[in-house]
């Protein structure tokens, strides 16, 4: 798999993240692949088990901790989050790119410590324009408390975790934030219409 990379992205609710990571999925569906992180909180009515995430118990994150199984995990809110070793290694089997969504501890020690020594581990950072954009987005979704608000941008804005970010996209203009990620995706494969080809070839041939 030395040809294989991962891209991980970060950013606060309201920066744009998950929009541009749908695009970068369906832009370059046949090469690019995506995990589904597991968690230990509740489940929200318009979110799909082993879609949105993994919802499951303490107790079962505890075992898959034990057992060594995640890339990383992080407690985030009262809440843990965690990426599987084997759901990288199962979009990797199949694609040349794996997106991983990951909150900034997580993401910050993957990036630090290079976790995804197999592979090209690169690190994504989107945020909005200002302060401000950024709380005004988080109070319009009317999810977050005062507090929860004030520790995300806390979080958002910190210069020494930006630094460990090979990438940073302020999502200020959506179609320039796309055209920046598409970029991105594309310097990292600079084969990527062969691989396109290759792609399609080999699902035409199933």
């Amino acid at each position: 798999m030395a040809d294989k990379k991962c891209l991980v992205f970060s950013g606060p609710s309201g920066s744009g993240k998950s929009t541009l990571i749908k695009y970068v999925l369906q832009t370059f569906e046949s090469v690019v692949g995506t995990t589904v992180s597991c968690t230990t909180r509740q489940r929200r009515h318009s979110e799909t088990d082993g879609i949105d995430y993994h919802f499951i118990a303490n107790d079962e994150f505890d075992a898959l901790v034990e057992r060594g199984e995640f890339l990383e995990y992080t407690e985030c809110y009262g809440n843990r989050y965690g990426t599987l070793k084997s759901a990288v290694h199962d979009v990797l089997r199949d694609k040349d790119l794996c997106v991983i969504d990951m909150d900034f501890n997580g993401a910050c020690r993957i990036l630090t410590e290079n976790a995804v020594n197999e592979y090209a581990c690169q690190g994504v950072l989107v945020l909005p324009p200002s302060l401000k954009t950024l709380e005004n987005r988080l109070r319009l979704r009317k999810t977050e408390t005062s507090e929860s608000i004030k520790r995300r941008i806390d979080e958002s804005f910190n210069a020494p975790r930006i630094a460990r970010y090979e990438y940073v996209i302020v999502n200020n203009h959506l179609e320039s934030a796309l055209a920046e990620v598409r970029e991105i995706v594309e310097n990292l494969m600079p084969n990527l219409r062969s691989l396109e080809a290759t792609a399609v070839s080999r699902k035409a041939s199933v």
